[in-house]
């Protein structure tokens, strides 16, 4: 674990977000096959906009860490401006370098967010 970059360790040990909550718009599972990695995202959305997120997992560092991070960074977001930060944007949000066999951990939660439109 200790050649993760120091804000995947700060997000996985204190994780931002995670919890249930009532009353949301909607409410997403995912997981990643390969690794066993589950996410149920929950988020309230109006004027086509995430108004909030909290998400409830099991997974490795990288998963959680990047649930922790999408947490805070997509409130206010369009499904446009979800799209736009992409796959790409997740990764280098992470610290940029995640090998390629832990890119579908990194984000897990991601995918599952574009669900919620």
């Amino acid at each position: 674990m200790s050649d993760y970059k120091e804000i995947i360790i700060d997000h996985y040990k204190n994780p931002r977000n995670q919890g249930e909550m009532v009353g949301a718009d909607r409410v997403i599972d995912e997981a990643n096959a390969s690794c066993g990695d589950m996410i149920k995202i929950f988020v309230k959305i109006a004027d086509g906009k995430i108004l909030d997120m909290k998400w409830q997992g099991i997974g490795c560092a990288i998963s959680t860490a990047g649930a922790s991070m999408l947490s805070e960074k997509v409130v206010g977001m369009t499904k446009e401006d979800l799209e736009e930060f992409g796959e790409t944007g997740v990764v280098e949000m992470l610290g940029g370098e995640i090998n390629a066999g832990r890119v579908k951990c990194a984000t897990l939660a991601y995918r599952g967010l574009l669900k919620a439109f």
